[in-house]
């Protein structure tokens, strides 16, 4: 691992908390210049100076935004990329699991909105930052902290489930997104038999005590905290020490659409064959494009030449 990330950027969403603190208090303690991002104002201010008394690292920023709304996530985008335009780690840890139905004021299920479309926006717009910094061998690096290895579906004729809504569905939905995401950007981002410049890989915590589960169903939320918590679940800095293994381990540097899991020991996922299907990854592609066009208004999604199907 790196001993030093002196001079180099991260970004953590969801980094006022949980998982996603526990990882930017690592990347502090490296020396890293990081960003945090959350939707409270008043947790940000908190969590920025622990982490700067825990670390002893100055350097660390919050910034507001609410990840459910894509003006927000581009607006966040816009003002990191200008702070910061050279950027060597993008983790995405924000997260919210919401059991019942609510649309956002852009008209995208705030499930979907929040764990999933938010990443694929800012990752569009922080993708010249991170193809500044990483270079092939020395790779920017993008970590999606989420449950790859899902069998989910994604529902094309009714992304937002307005018909037959479920937490479950929308769940394994998101997720779903998010490796198919992964895998499409990768593909994407793979010139010839090059080395990238930039990677992105998806990490399943496994079972952990957060707050993940202050919006789930009561009877979920009960067998969480009372069972699940009780019996495996481990403090976020367990799957935060392996999300910051695959942010700096030279091991990892050149895995890209690749899927991990901290259920049990840490091991890598094979990819499962539907994730391996590329006509999913363009449609799924096309179909975020459209979804952030009708939420920013526009008539085009500004994206780097390098986001362009091969």
């Amino acid at each position: 691992m790196i001993e030093s990330l002196n001079g180099r950027v991260a970004l953590v969403t969801g980094g006022t908390d949980g998982v996603g603190k526990e990882i930017a208090r690592g990347m502090a303690r490296l020396g890293a210049r990081l960003i945090i991002v959350g939707r409270d104002t008043g947790k940000g201010a908190r969590a920025q100076q622990e982490i700067r008394a825990s670390s002893g690292n100055k350097d660390v920023d919050f910034v507001h935004a609410d990840l459910s709304l894509m003006r927000e996530t581009r607006r966040l985008g816009d003002e990191v990329a200008k702070g910061w335009p050279a950027m060597h780690y993008l983790v995405h840890s924000a997260g919210v699991v919401r059991g019942r139905h609510v649309v956002t004021a852009e008209g995208i299920e705030s499930n979907f909105a929040t764990n999933y479309l938010s990443r694929f926006t800012l990752t569009a717009r922080l993708l010249p930052a991170l193809q500044a910094a990483g270079q092939p061998g020395k790779p920017a690096r993008i970590v999606m902290v989420a449950h790859p290895g899902f069998d989910g579906t994604i529902h094309y004729d009714d992304i937002n489930l307005t018909t037959n809504f479920a937490m479950i569905r929308a769940f394994k939905q998101f997720h779903y997104a998010n490796d198919v995401f992964a895998v499409e950007l990768a593909r994407r981002l793979t010139v010839s038999a090059q080395r990238p410049s930039v990677t992105i890989s998806c990490l399943h915590p496994g079972p952990t005590k957060t707050n993940i589960d202050s919006e789930m169903p009561l009877w979920m939320k009960l067998m969480v905290r009372h069972v699940i918590h009780r019996l495996i679940s481990r403090t976020p800095d367990v799957p935060a020490a392996a999300a910051l293994k695959l942010l700096l381990a030279e091991e990892f540097g050149g895995e890209s659409g690749a899927l991990f899991s901290m259920v049990g020991k840490f091991k890598r996922l094979p990819l499962p064959r539907n994730l391996q299907n590329r006509e999913e990854g363009e449609r799924l592609w096309a179909l975020s494009e459209a979804l952030v066009q009708s939420a920013l208004g526009q008539t085009a999604l500004a994206s780097a030449p390098s986001l362009q199907a091969t």
